[in-house]
């Protein structure tokens, strides 16, 4: 009878304590969203090239690659880790996939083949974080400074060109009037979302984030999990290739700049996943990405220095981290 109770006291404080997260997370949401509309009017009014058709299009296409990396990155922080390779792993699988693409002109090759060697070098950095236990900050970062050397050696420091028309046209165009690098991301942002909140996999993936010493005792693979979710990030890095080498009908080791890894970062924590793993959803960082790629957008319309906004960018990170340790240690106490 006691171990019924003390069951039935646990489950019922996970689910208090679930709801609890859900309610905060939603909370935290709708203000991001009326923060966003508030600062679009705003500037609207106030800026009045922000309005303009190429802009909007412009920052469409921001969110895209940003947000996508962004989804990515939700997976591994949930977990507790960090992947500091998204930039560099999408210029480098940019790079080998259109290069494939410009000597055969196969569209369908070179695409898989950018999103392959995403999720294989995701593959790879799972590997050194599960099952070798390397900090993930480390390992990461590692294979982001071998995936740079490795495009700057291979093009030395030139772009890939020569793609076919058509790639540009499929990844880069319209469809229907809507530009089809946001197609590509809502679709995944549905996919991952239904992925992360209603699978096991998903469930799975916040044990690991909340306790992974716990989640393997109570039967989850935990080093499975882990590998999984950096193969989704570096998968998303792959796609986010896609898209920024069909806009630019090219690819190069500039496209994947390391600082790309601050509005990434930024739109996960932003969107309410928590640097302590077990908390965050994809809603969440879509929306932070919305609001880093107006930020970006209006700053550069005001021209802003580049460095200021590096500063307020990484403050904005310094403070929603310090919310969150806030929140933890209350719910401890």
């Amino acid at each position: 009878m006691n171990m019924s109770a003390s069951q039935s006291n646990d489950k019922e404080q996970k689910l208090k304590t679930g709801l609890s997260y859900n309610s905060n997370l939603n909370k935290q949401n709708f203000i991001m969203v009326l923060i966003i509309v508030i600062l679009f009017a705003g500037i609207s009014l106030s800026v009045p090239s922000f309005l303009n058709f190429r802009n909007i299009s412009n920052i469409i296409v921001q969110i895209s690659s940003t947000g996508l990396m962004a989804i990515g990155l939700t997976f591994v922080i949930i977990t507790g880790g960090i992947d500091l390779s998204l930039p560099t792993v999408m210029a480098m699988s940019a790079i080998f996939g259109c290069q494939v693409m410009a000597r055969t002109q196969n569209v369908f090759l070179g695409t898989v083949l950018i999103i392959l060697i995403g999720a294989f070098v995701g593959a790879v950095n799972g590997f050194s974080v599960a099952k070798l236990r390397m900090v993930p900050m480390i390992a990461t970062l590692a294979i982001s400074t071998i995936a740079s050397g490795v495009s700057n050696f291979y093009t030395e420091a030139k772009s890939i060109s020569g793609m076919p028309e058509s790639f540009r046209n499929i990844f880069g165009g319209d469809l229907f009037g809507i530009p089809v690098p946001a197609i590509i991301l809502i679709v995944c942002a549905i996919v991952m979302h239904m992925l992360l909140s209603r699978t096991i996999f998903g469930r799975s993936v916040y044990a690991v984030g909340v306790n992974e010493k716990v989640a393997k005792i109570n039967g989850v693979k935990t080093a499975q999990i882990i590998i999984l979710c950096y193969v989704i990030s570096g998968s998303m890095a792959g796609l986010a290739g896609v898209v920024a080498s069909a806009r630019l009908n090219a690819a190069g080791p500039a496209m994947g700049p390391q600082t790309m890894f601050l509005d990434i970062v930024c739109a996960v924590v932003l969107g309410g996943a928590s640097v302590y793993g077990g908390k965050g959803k994809v809603v969440g960082t879509i929306i932070g990405s919305i609001f880093i790629a107006i930020l970006s957008n209006v700053m550069n319309l005001l021209n802003i220095e580049f460095f200021i906004t590096l500063i307020i960018k990484g403050g904005l990170i310094v403070l929603v981290t310090c919310l969150d340790m806030m929140r933890n240690r209350m719910k401890v106490g």
